[in-house]
């Protein structure tokens, strides 16, 4: 089969042409993705509807947390406990609005989650208040006694999500 080039003149690859419907939003392929290893197979997890979706609640809820999405990418890189912590932070705060954007931070904790439990990593997610230190003190060893790869493929996805949110923030910041 020979490439095909779009209308704007990109070529793409041989299997990107050959993506059915159902690869494109998640499911796995049937098809391996390098020659020669049949275990392996593309899957998206949907990060990208992910975003949107806690986009478009934050931006319901409270325009003022899209700002928040940009603070998340950067928190990313620091690692796990630090982003995960962060909602503590605000949840604490005596400003209401510190409060609504400690629900975005949480709610995409919560999503990072259930996408790496799809893909067989469980991250701890414990309910914990935010003056409960010896709960804190759990949670953040727990995250940093994850295995070393199990970390490093943590934080990419978060870095996805994250430039994701980033993206999304974008398209709809300007909406009233």
């Amino acid at each position: 089969m020979a490439n095909k080039k779009s209308k704007t003149g990109y070529k793409a690859p041989k299997q990107a042409q050959s993506e059915s419907k159902t690869e494109q939003f998640g499911q796995t392929s049937q098809q391996p993705v390098s020659p020669g290893r049949s275990d392996i197979h593309w899957q998206s997890y949907g990060l990208d509807q992910i975003a949107q979706a806690l986009v478009l609640d934050a931006l319901e809820t409270d325009k003022d947390s899209l700002n928040e999405s940009h603070k998340m990418r950067m928190a990313a890189a620091y690692g796990l406990e630090r982003f995960w912590g962060e909602h503590l932070r605000l949840r604490n705060s005596k400003k209401d609005a510190d409060k609504l954007k400690s629900r975005y931070w949480k709610a995409a904790w919560d999503e990072l989650v259930k996408v790496m439990g799809k893909g067989g990593v469980s991250l701890p997610n414990q309910a914990i208040s935010a003056g409960d230190t010896a709960a804190i003190r759990t949670m953040s060893e727990a995250l940093w006694q994850l295995d070393t790869d199990v970390q490093r493929i943590s934080l990419s996805v978060l870095t996805q999500l994250c430039d994701c949110l980033v993206w999304w923030t974008q398209r709809y910041k300007g909406v009233k």
